[in-house]
């Protein structure tokens, strides 16, 4: 079996494992911070670090093959080398831009500001900037993922009836 069915069968085991740790273990005691009331999931904190080391893999993984095909071109045809670097440039615009439009300003919880997470420790406004960042690449990153579906459906289709 090759390496790369192996690692995803295993991220596939390990994410299914979680959303469904996640959805069936239940949910916590009810905790009042900043006045809330508000119950979460007992997995949550699973659930999100695991969407972060995924974002991350990702993003990393697009710079690595992108410097890769680039220096690998190079030699040969430097304008197909110049090509390769458009995967590095679109992540760093993307996260650029998130990062233009993330807001310190706190999570509203029951009309008033989430300034404690958790745990009691306090939530600077480097830790909500950081959240709205990964969370617009999320956004971004998925409506891509599902447009290269939809294309890679419609160019299938095109090409089973010819």
């Amino acid at each position: 079996m090759k390496a790369s069915k192996i690692v995803f069968y295993i991220s596939m085991a390990v994410s299914l494992a979680i959303i469904a740790l996640f959805f069936f273990v239940g949910f916590g005691n009810t905790e009042y911070i900043n006045g809330s009331d508000m119950r979460s999931p007992l997995m949550t904190d699973a659930l999100l670090y695991l969407i972060y080391v995924l974002t991350i893999l990702a993003v990393v993984l697009v710079v690595v093959f992108s410097l890769v095909s680039f220096f690998k071109n190079l030699k040969n045809s430097p304008k197909d080398a110049m090509k390769s670097l458009v995967g590095i440039l679109a992540v760093v615009l993307l996260f650029v831009v998130a990062y233009a439009l993330a807001s310190d300003e706190p999570i509203m919880v029951n009309g008033k500001p989430l300034s404690v997470s958790n745990d009691g420790t306090p939530v600077s406004g480097s830790a909500y900037i950081l959240t709205d960042v990964i969370l617009y690449a999320q956004y971004v990153l998925f409506a891509a993922c599902t447009l290269a579906t939809v294309y890679g459906l419609l160019n299938i289709t095109r090409t089973v009836k010819k």
